[in-house]
């Protein structure tokens, strides 16, 4: 039996002898070239007759045509925790919307110039970059690239940011309102603008309280779960320890719920802990995290808006951006201050 030749695909000819419009007309609709000056009654003609004859744009031809990949590279540090997914996730769900494809990268253990490379040599119309170290970059290493930064603000560049600080003084304000005077911090061993910011918030709230700060109480570790649990465990081995601590992230958060457990801490009876992001497995625990919700999904989306916007008109990425606004979610794990034995 003879096999069926493929069929062939629809064309922008096909879209414009259906739509009864000159080919031309056609392909500046199907396009999206959003300098298109056409009629919406045509452009409506247009869609209709692309959708009722299954026309797929040929990307390759369009880039070809319009000097562009109409894909982005978004470079995170860790794919382990779902913050960072969320943010991908909105960012992506923008430039799928615009038509334009995602080159992730995980930054992990590998140097973020390297990472860089690898996208410019895929040729990418712009970058989105998530607290990868870009401020650590010399100058020269974006050259010539569109690039929007991601909860790391750089003078010298675009970007969009969370309100961190504030995330710390909610903290700091939740666990004073229930009468806490003695408390800790768990934070990363890296220099994580977001995390320092929390850290700051927290800490100049505490002071201007009037709590004195016990540096022994302040630990830095990985910003894992393992990390969290490590640190709270040797917290919790101390001659003395805080009733109340913050963790710059729900991961550290995460393992420091799980050495209390192990230890028999309970929470919040004997130790309130607050988190940072509000991760979907804050609420997975028992008792439930507290923590400070960070619109993860909606920081990705805005900085892929910006960067498409930067594409389509030059400059205009630079103008200042209100920081997102952050929210407390006080949930199981926080809770009043334990009475200290005379």
């Amino acid at each position: 039996m003879p096999r069926r030749p493929p069929s062939r695909p629809v064309t922008v000819r096909d879209v414009a002898r259906h739509a009864g419009v000159s080919q031309p007309t056609a392909s500046l609709v199907l396009s999206a070239n959003p300098t298109a000056r056409v009629a919406d009654a045509t452009r409506q003609r247009v869609v209709d007759a692309a959708h009722a004859l299954g026309y797929r744009p040929n990307v390759l031809a369009r880039a070809l045509v319009r000097g562009r990949s109409f894909a982005i590279g978004v470079l995170v540090p860790d794919l382990r925790n779902p913050f960072f997914v969320d943010v991908v996730s909105g960012a992506e769900r923008v430039a799928a919307e615009a038509g334009y494809a995602v080159l992730l990268c995980e930054q992990g253990r590998t140097p973020v110039q390297q990472h860089l490379e690898m996208l410019r040599g895929r040729q990418v119309d712009g970058l989105l970059i998530d607290a990868a170290g870009a401020s650590e970059l010399h100058a020269d290493a974006l050259d010539g690239l569109n690039v929007v930064l991601v909860d790391e603000p750089v003078a010298a560049l675009p970007g969009v940011v969370t309100d961190a600080a504030r995330a710390g003084e909610l903290v700091a304000e939740h666990l004073l309102a229930l009468g806490h005077r003695e408390f800790g911090f768990l934070g990363p061993a890296d220099p994580v603008w977001s995390a320092r910011m929390r850290e700051r918030g927290y800490a100049a709230a505490l002071r201007r309280a009037g709590v004195e700060l016990r540096t022994a109480w302040w630990r830095r570790t990985p910003a894992t779960i393992a990390g969290g649990q490590s640190a709270m465990r040797t917290l919790l081995a101390g001659a003395a320890r805080p009733t109340a601590v913050f963790c710059a992230n729900d991961l550290l958060a995460l393992g420091a719920h799980k050495a209390c457990a192990l230890a028999g801490v309970r929470l919040p009876e004997a130790l309130s802990l607050v988190g940072c992001d509000d991760i979907e497995m804050a609420r997975l625990v028992t008792p439930e995290l507290s923590t400070v919700s960070v619109p993860a999904r909606a920081l990705g989306a805005r900085a892929a808006r910006l960067l498409l916007d930067e594409l389509r008109t030059p400059g205009v990425a630079r103008r200042p951006r209100q920081p997102l606004a952050v929210s407390l979610a006080a949930r199981g794990t926080s809770g009043p201050a334990p009475r200290r034995a005379a």
